[in-house]
């Protein structure tokens, strides 16, 4: 699982919370066929291409590119996978006014007995979805409940991981063009790189912005992991479609699937209904009433 960001109080709010912060998809990987294969990027030729087409600064250039373009979308809708039987999450993004719709499906646990998880963020306010409080649905948290943690961590996952798959592999000199396939219906080129963290740290160039690098560096190395295998489609209209990213950390395979798609056509977001919203005073004490 790649976690994001500093922990909010997960102990005290619950596993609820964690769909804040964290993708699906630690754990055993398997071949997808030919959208999501995880072998190694193709070797170069003598004349120093790859067996894909497009030359290096081409790749650099289209991957910057699909990766601004995408940015720039007014919303658009992400679903994470993992390795089957590991859950996915359903993620609406929004630009402006910013906000975001993350609701996860995982294995049941003790602390969230129905594995069903759900967060808005809107207006500067996170509702978390809960059955702690008689009466209520959610919980909105206040400042103490973040405890020094990143407010933005719940808005900038949903928006996926566009900006550090797309830097990564643009700054990679591996990165080749496998040619075309489609994705959900749609033709998109394929590129794939392998992203070798040490040398990700040490570049400085236009690909990734510096702070999204460290970031993603320092998230992979928090995974135990010194490399990686990023595949990545974009549509022809330059949109990015699909991205999948796998390496082998320090407590196995790890592996993350995005696809994105209703690109400017997300429902407006909006915050549950009032009289449905507990504080974060009554969830806690909800919460030390049940223990």
């Amino acid at each position: 699982m790649r976690v994001w960001g500093k922990g909010i109080a997960l102990a005290t709010a619950g596993a609820a919370l964690a769909v804040m912060l964290a993708g699906c998809g630690s754990g055993e990987s398997e071949h997808e066929g030919p959208e999501g294969g995880t072998g190694a990027p193709e070797p170069e030729q003598a004349d120093g291409k790859g067996a894909g087409s497009g030359k290096g600064a081409d790749i650099r250039a289209a991957l910057t590119a699909a990766a601004r373009k995408t940015g720039e979308q007014a919303s658009y809708k992400t679903l994470q996978t993992g390795v089957p039987g590991s859950g996915h999450s359903e993620m609406l993004f929004q630009k402006a006014p910013s906000a975001s719709v993350i609701k996860s499906w995982s294995k049941p646990s003790s602390a969230n007995p129905s594995g069903f998880s759900q967060v808005i963020s809107l207006g500067g306010k996170t509702y978390v979805h809960t059955d702690e409080v008689p009466g209520k649905s959610w919980y909105t948290m206040d400042d103490t409940a973040y405890a020094g943690g990143d407010k933005g961590s719940g808005e900038s996952r949903a928006a996926g991981y566009v900006p550090e798959f797309t830097g990564a592999l643009a700054a990679s000199p591996s990165t080749r063009r496998l040619g075309e396939e489609r994705v959900g219906g749609r033709a998109a080129d394929h590129y794939r790189g392998t992203v070798v963290v040490d040398e990700l740290a040490a570049y400085n160039g236009p690909a990734i912005d510096k702070g999204v690098r460290d970031s993603y560096v320092a998230s992979t190395r928090r995974q135990g992991m010194s490399s990686v295998v990023i595949d990545l489609w974009v549509g022809k209209d330059g949109l990015v479609l699909k991205s999948r990213e796998e390496g082998r950390g320090s407590k196995g395979p790890e592996l993350v699937v995005e696809e994105y798609s209703d690109f400017g056509a997300v429902p407006a977001i909006t915050p549950p209904p009032a009289n449905t919203v507990a504080t974060w005073k009554e969830f806690v004490d909800g919460l030390s009433q049940r223990s």
